[in-house]
């Protein structure tokens, strides 16, 4: 039997997360809906975590116009299937930067977030620590739990199992690539400002 899913740090197994339906855990999927500002272009606005990995996906390949499509659309899974056109595409150079890329669209969807605009300039608050209410505060709220995409379809960012499958399973997982750098990104922006 799997851990809770739950995000309270007293627990000590697993965080396991896959739809950004999930109302207490969607917030972990890179196709949650939670629009953020590119830290390098204040113009340039991220519908999900997804859309900037594959708008930087396109971008490393030089794909301007896949690049321009990717930001037009609203959904999540439009991008991620745009991203699988991109031009001039080479998985040898997208393997050696595509977890650059996913830390880096994680850390602005957890600090950079529109609807959070407000509340980090109008709330003084403790350098590395989360303000209440925020994304920030739930992703900190997993402790040093590991985060595990339980997807059963993604062997490379998830581990290939769901939730219910995933201990007894354990030996045989993927890579769970997302949930390595979710906790990567934890660790980075809980020593930010210390």
């Amino acid at each position: 039997m799997p851990a809770s899913s739950s995000s309270s740090s007293s627990d000590s197994g697993p965080v396991y997360f896959w739809h950004e339906t999930d109302p207490d855990l969607g917030y972990l999927s890179q196709l949650y809906h939670y629009p953020f500002r590119d830290d390098k272009d204040e113009k340039t606005i991220y519908k999900t975590a997804e859309h900037y990995m594959m708008h930087q996906k396109a971008l490393l390949f030089g794909d301007q116009d896949t690049a321009q499509e990717i930001l037009k659309t609203d959904s999540p899974r439009k991008a991620k299937s745009l991203g699988r056109k991109v031009k001039n595409f080479d998985n040898k150079t997208w393997n050696e930067n595509r977890c650059r890329v996913a830390r880096q669209g994680n850390i602005l969807k957890f600090t950079r977030a529109l609807a959070e605009e407000e509340i980090y300039m109008n709330t003084p608050h403790v350098p590395g620590e989360a303000i209440e209410g925020t994304l920030l505060e739930k992703l900190f709220s997993t402790g040093e739990r590991e985060l595990v995409e339980a997807s059963p379809f993604d062997r490379i960012w998830g581990i290939g199992f769901k939730a219910a499958d995933a201990e007894a399973a354990r030996a045989s997982w993927g890579e769970n690539l997302l949930g390595k750098e979710l906790m990567e990104v934890r660790r980075i922006l809980r020593e930010t400002d210390e």
